[in-house]
């Protein structure tokens, strides 16, 4: 039976930053961080680099830093927790091996604009980086768990009324959600549909009739066989032998759900 969704580390990272990516709320304050800091012009630079240039530098340095050290600290944090090894730990694992590459950029960034000594650079930078990356690590992780809705124990008996916007020909079996730009594909065992909503408005109707496992996928409790690991990324397995991956942000309330 073919996968719903590739289930690598990787492949879950990207899903993670390419869902991030997409939010233009997260783009502005990014890029107004790093306008902000430009005109302050911190260390040094107020006085090195002219008010355009300097802008320009700082937004780069920041955009380029947050996205490396994002990348990276979230792969080794979900290979972490692969293994068993939960926050708080996971994440300074994940700050810390995501501090080398960050310090290396920031020591040839400064290396190419103000002929600083890459190695020296690099030791004074590496014990703030890794401070600065366990913060912004850990910052990061709280508020993307405030966006995770707790999924309720299961104590109905019947469908929510959600399932009467369903196609009569589709049945009410509800197995998936995936969503799809404004849309998200439902799947019953009798086929699929496209609905005008957000993965996020349909989960909370359907309430403990199922549970959130991504931030593209949805699944019935009914649907769901078993959890394991493959690749060292989380899986739930379906009845019918599909899996679906589970983003990381959403694991514990996932296995406080099944419990």
């Amino acid at each position: 039976m073919a996968k719903v969704a590739n289930d690598t580390v990787v492949t879950e990272t990207i899903a993670e930053a390419r869902a991030l990516a997409q939010r233009g709320r997260f783009w502005a304050l990014l890029l107004g961080l790093g306008f902000v800091i430009g005109l302050t012009g911190p260390f040094g630079t107020y006085d090195t680099l002219p008010t355009v240039l300097r802008a320009a530098y700082w937004t780069v340095v920041v955009t380029t830093t947050f996205w490396l050290g994002y990348l990276v600290s979230f792969a080794v944090a979900t290979c972490a927790e692969a293994y068993g090894i939960n926050a708080p730990i996971s994440l300074g694992i994940g700050a810390v091996v995501a501090s080398v590459p960050l310090t290396a950029w920031l020591a040839g960034l400064h290396m190419v604009f103000f002929a600083t000594p890459f190695w020296a650079n690099a030791g004074e930078l590496l014990p703030y980086v890794i401070v600065i990356s366990f913060a912004a690590a850990t910052l990061f992780e709280a508020v993307s768990s405030r966006e995770v809705v707790p999924v309720p124990r299961a104590t109905s008996t019947s469908g929510p009324a959600w399932l009467d916007q369903l196609p009569a020909h589709l049945g009410k079996d509800l197995i998936l959600l995936h969503a799809e730009d404004h849309y998200v594909r439902a799947e019953t065992a009798l086929g699929q549909t496209l609905i005008r909503t957000t993965l996020h408005d349909a989960a909370t109707d359907l309430g403990d009739y199922g549970i959130r496992l991504h931030r593209s996928w949805w699944v019935a409790r009914g649907a769901i066989q078993a959890q394991r690991y493959r690749n060292g990324a989380p899986v739930v397995v379906l009845q019918d032998g599909r899996e679906l991956p589970v983003g990381r942000t959403y694991r514990r309330a996932l296995k406080d759900a099944l419990r």
